[in-house]
C-alpha cells in the first residue's frame, strides 16, 4: 500500500517538471498530387499543437484545398472498347483531417525542426465538366460529374522548421508532407481510377504559441 502514495507522488513531480506548450497553426497550402483530379492544389490549413519540453508534440489539424487546373487524357470506354479524348474543367475540392507527431531533432531556444508520422482522413469533393468525343471523330459531347468519396485513409511524413519571429509567441513556418492517400479498391472504379494516390504538400504559415 506505501508503494501507490510513492507512485503518485512520482507522477505529481514528472508532471511539474514537464514544460507544456500550446500553438495554433495557421498556413497556406500547396500540394500535388499524381493524380489529375487533384494535381495542383491551393488552399490553408489549421492546426493545433501540444509541445512538450519542446522535444516532441503531438499536433491535429483541418486543410481545405481547391483544385482548378484543366486537363486532358485518353480513356478505352468499357461500354463499346471506342478510345475517347476528354478535356475536362474541375472545381474539386479536398479535405483533410491529420493527426500528427513530431520530434524535435533541432532543440535550440528560437528555432525547433521537426520529423514524425502523419494519419489522415480525407474527403473529396468531385464537381467537374467537360467534353468528349472518339479519338478521330469531330462529334463532341458534354458530360458533367458531381460527387463525394468520402473516408480515404493516409499515410504520411510531416517534415517541419519553425523559428521564432517575435518574442516567444510568434513563429515562422515552413513544412512538407509527403502522403499516400488510398482512394480506391482495386478494381471497382473503373481501370482509370488509381488504388493509391501520392501527394506531397507544402505549408507556409504562422504559430501563436503560449506556453506554462
Amino acid at each position: 500500500m506505501k508503494k501507490i502514495p510513492l507512485l503518485i507522488l512520482s507522477i505529481v513531480f514528472l508532471v511539474q517538471t514537464i514544460t507544456f506548450a500550446q500553438e495554433i497553426a495557421i498556413s497556406t497550402v500547396f500540394s500535388h498530387g499524381n493524380y489529375d483530379k487533384f494535381k495542383n492544389n491551393i488552399g490553408y490549413e489549421i492546426g493545433y499543437n501540444q509541445l512538450f519540453n519542446s522535444k516532441s508534440k503531438i499536433g491535429v489539424s483541418f486543410s481545405h484545398c481547391f483544385n482548378n487546373t484543366d486537363y486532358n487524357y485518353i480513356f478505352m470506354s468499357d461500354a463499346d472498347g471506342i478510345d475517347y479524348y476528354r478535356e475536362v474543367k474541375p472545381k474539386n475540392r479536398k479535405l483533410n483531417v491529420s493527426v500528427s507527431y513530431g520530434f524535435n531533432l533541432l532543440k535550440k531556444e528560437l528555432s525547433g525542426f521537426y520529423i514524425g508520422p502523419v494519419l489522415g482522413l480525407n474527403y473529396f469533393k468531385i464537381n467537374e465538366i467537360g467534353t468528349e468525343r472518339a479519338v478521330n471523330e469531330n462529334n463532341e459531347y458534354e458530360f458533367k460529374q458531381n460527387y463525394w468519396k468520402t473516408n480515404k485513409l493516409s499515410v504520411g511524413l510531416m517534415i517541419e522548421y519553425s523559428r521564432r519571429i517575435i518574442s516567444d509567441n510568434i513563429s515562422l513556418f515552413f513544412s512538407t508532407k509527403p502522403e499516400l492517400i488510398f482512394y480506391s479498391k482495386f478494381g471497382l472504379d473503373g481501370s482509370s481510377t488509381p488504388t493509391v494516390v501520392g501527394f506531397i504538400q507544402l505549408n507556409l504559415g504562422l504559430k501563436f504559441s503560449k506556453r506554462h
